[in-house]
């Protein structure tokens, strides 16, 4: 794994996954490591390959399930499961096409910062930043729309 994943999941899992995408190329809003300052900022129209799509934080659960995935820009995603289990991978194109379609399709930066229904026991809780805008909900997942977000998802 490379350090600047290593260093995006540490910054992640001490932010507790808390809204951090969109604010630059690390977990805080820092440059990743190693990162350089240029003068010239890419189109506006060309999205940074280094910056996250979407991160989602899953708490809960009979045994206290605390795992993250991370998905960059550009389809390469980081996942770690509260037992140290950390897996990295890049989703094929097809994927993150139906990933991106299923945030457009839910309007997900319209979202209430909170789409709960009934709380269920040892139920899950997800929060799904995307474009610095975070979405909490929980089982079972009231809208539609957030679960095809969630199936589209890397496994974790």
């Amino acid at each position: 794994m490379s350090w600047a994943w290593a260093a995006l999941l540490a910054g992640a899992l001490a932010a507790g996954g808390c809204g951090t995408a969109g604010r630059g190329g690390g977990p805080a809003g820092d440059p990743s490591p190693g990162a350089t300052a240029s003068s010239t900022a890419p189109p506006a129209s060309a999205p940074d390959p280094a910056a996250t799509l979407v991160e989602l934080s899953v708490t809960g659960g009979f045994a206290g399930v605390r795992d993250v995935v991370v998905v960059r820009e550009d389809g390469t995603y980081l996942s770690h499961r509260k037992q140290g289990k950390v897996t990295s991978g890049r989703m094929e194109a097809a994927e993150l096409d139906r990933l991106r379609d299923a945030l457009d399709a839910a309007r997900f930066t319209a979202l209430p910062a909170e789409v709960t229904s009934a709380p269920i026991a040892d139920g899950f809780t997800y929060r799904i930043t995307h474009r610095g805008h975070a979405v909490t909900t929980s089982d079972p997942v009231p809208l539609p729309e957030l679960s095809a977000v969630l199936a589209a998802l890397p496994a974790r």
